[in-house]
C-alpha cells in the first residue's frame, strides 16, 4: 500500500500553487484587466517585458493546505501517514475534494490606442498549464479506517499550451458603450486526464477484493507505452516522452463589454477562454483498467485498523485506440458593477464570477475599493467569498508614470502561509504582476478623469 499512498499524497500536492485574480478586475492603470474583460483598456499604451511581463499562479479548491499536511516531530507529513488519527485527517475533508491549479507567463504583450485616443488594440503571447484533481472521502476513509465501500470519481487532470491572442476594443454611443473582443490562437503542448468511476473495495476473511474501472489518456509528441511482454499492461512508469513540436490546435474567443449607466456607475460583463484545442490522435496513448484483484495477507496495525497490502501495480492500463480528443477550455463569466466618488478617485466594486472547471463550478462574489490619488498610481484592496466556502483578503499595488507600468495583486498577504510562501488555511489563492513599459498614447478617459491635459504626442 506504500505506493499507492505515495500517489494519492502527491496527487494532493503537485497542485500546489486558479488564474483569474478578482482583485485586479477593478484596478485602473494594469496592463492585465484585459485578461478579464477584453472591452477594458489601461490608460496608455505598452510593451511588456519577456517573462515578467505578466505573471499570475494561483490555486482553487476546496481543501485547504492545513487539511493536509500536519507537523509531526518537526517535519510536515500528509494525512495518509500513520501518525495522523483517523479522526483529526477526516475532519477537514468533503464529500468531494477538489484543488484546481493554473498559471499564465506573459512571453510577449504589446498594446497601443488608435489616433482617436479611444479604440484600443493588443496583442499578447502566453503560456498556460492548469491540473485539476478531485478525490473522494470515500477513498480516504479506506485508506485511513479500512472501511470498504463504493469508491468513485477520482480524476486527475493537466495540460499545458501556447496561446496567441490578438484584442480590439471600442467605444459606442458617445462613449457610454465600450465592446472588446479577443481572438485567440491555441497551440497544445500536452495533456493528461485519468478518471476512475470505479473503485470498489470489500473485505473478505484475510483478504481484499478490489474492483476497479478507469481509464488514462495522455497527448505529448513523441508520447508512447511500453507494455509489460507477458501482461500487455502498462502503468504510469512504462511511458516515454520526447516532446519536439506541438500535439494539438485549437481556438479560443474573449468577449466582453462596459456600460456607463450613470456618469458614476458603471457595469460590465464578459465572457473568457470560450474556445476548444483538438488533440492529435497520433501523440496520444490511451488505456482501460477493468480489473477485479484479491490481496491476501490483510495487514492490521496497533489501531486494530485494517490496511491492504497492495501497490500501483493495480493501476495498469490495457493499450486502446486513441481518437482524437478535442476538449473545452475552463471558460469563465465576469459581471461587475462599480461605482465612482471624489472626483472618480475612489471606486466600489462588487464582482461576480463563475468558472467552469474539469471536474466542478466555482462561484465567487469580490467586493473591492479602489484608490486613485493619482494618474500615476492605484490601490486596491477587495474581500472574496469563496463558494460559500472561506474568504479571502486582497490587496493590489499599480504604479505607472510615463516611463514605467508595474503591478502587483495577491491574497496571500493577509494569510497564514508557510516560510515558502503557500497559504495555509486558505483553499484559494492568487499572486498577479507583471513590468511593462509605456508606450504611445494616452486614453481619453485618463485626461478626462484628471486634469487637463494635451493629447498631442
Amino acid at each position: 500500500m506504500k505506493k499507492a499512498t505515495l500517489l494519492l499524497a502527491a496527487l494532493l500536492l503537485a497542485t500546489g500553487l486558479a488564474a483569474q485574480n478578482p482583485t485586479l478586475y477593478f484596478m485602473e492603470g494594469s496592463t492585465y484587466r484585459s485578461q478579464l474583460n477584453p472591452a477594458f483598456a489601461p490608460q496608455r499604451g505598452y510593451v511588456n517585458l519577456p517573462g515578467i511581463g505578466g505573471m499570475e499562479v494561483g490555486i482553487n479548491g476546496n481543501v485547504a493546505l492545513d487539511n493536509i499536511l500536519y507537523p509531526r516531530n518537526g517535519r510536515l507529513v500528509t494525512l495518509l501517514d500513520s501518525s495522523v488519527p483517523a479522526d483529526v485527517a477526516l475532519s477537514g475533508l468533503s464529500a468531494q475534494n477538489r484543488i484546481g491549479a493554473e498559471t499564465r507567463i506573459n512571453l510577449f504583450g504589446i498594446g497601443m490606442f488608435t489616433a482617436n485616443h479611444k479604440n484600443f488594440w493588443s496583442f499578447d503571447l502566453a503560456l498556460r498549464t492548469s491540473e485539476e484533481t478531485t478525490l473522494p472521502r470515500s477513498l480516504f476513509e479506506f485508506l485511513k479506517r479500512g472501511e470498504e465501500g463504493h469508491i468513485s470519481d477520482i480524476g486527475l487532470m493537466a495540460e499545458s499550451y501556447l496561446e496567441a491572442g490578438f484584442n480590439y476594443s471600442m467605444p459606442l454611443l458617445d462613449d457610454r458603450l465600450y465592446i472588446g473582443f479577443r481572438g485567440k490562437l491555441l497551440v497544445g503542448l500536452a495533456r493528461m486526464q485519468m478518471d476512475y468511476d470505479r473503485f470498489d473495495v470489500t473485505l473478505q476473511n484475510d483478504r481484499w477484493a478490489v474492483a476497479t474501472h478507469g481509464t488514462i489518456d495522455i497527448t505529448a509528441d513523441g508520447t508512447k507505452a511500453n507494455p509489460d511482454p507477458e501482461s500487455g499492461l502498462f502503468g504510469l512508469g512504462d511511458l516515454e516522452t520526447s516532446p519536439k513540436g506541438p500535439s494539438g490546435y485549437g481556438l479560443a474567443v474573449d468577449l466582453g463589454a462596459t456600460y456607463d449607466i450613470l456618469p458614476q456607475l458603471q457595469a460590465s460583463l464578459a465572457v473568457t477562454d470560450l474556445g476548444f484545442i483538438s488533440w492529435s490522435d497520433r501523440k496520444s496513448v490511451t488505456g482501460v483498467s477493468s480489473r477485479e484483484t484479491e490481496f491476501t495477507g490483510v495487514d492490521v496495525p496497533d489501531n486494530g485498523t485494517p490496511a491492504p497490502d497492495f501497490d500501483l501495480e493495480l493501476l495498469r492500463f490495457t493499450p486502446v485506440e486513441s481518437s482524437a480528443p478535442t476538449r473545452m477550455l475552463r471558460a469563465s463569466v465576469n459581471a461587475a458593477l462599480e461605482y465612482k466618488l471624489w472626483k472618480r478617485r475612489i471606486g466600489i466594486g462588487l464582482l461576480y464570477t463563475l468558472r467552469f472547471l474539469n471536474y466542478s463550478t466555482v462561484h465567487n462574489i469580490t467586493a473591492s475599493v479602489n484608490i486613485q490619488p493619482t494618474r500615476w498610481l492605484t490601490f486596491t484592496g477587495s474581500y472574496s467569498a469563496l463558494d460559500n466556502r472561506s474568504g479571502a483578503v486582497g490587496l493590489g499595488l499599480s504604479i505607472h508614470p510615463r516611463w514605467l507600468h508595474f503591478f502587483i495583486a495577491t491574497d496571500l498577504l493577509t494569510s497564514r502561509h508557510t516560510p515558502q510562501w503557500i497559504p495555509v488555511r486558505q483553499s484559494t489563492a492568487h499572486v498577479t504582476a507583471g513590468i511593462g513599459i509605456p508606450i504611445g498614447r494616452d486614453s481619453h478617459r485618463k485626461a478626462a478623469e484628471f486634469a487637463p491635459r494635451s493629447r498631442k504626442k
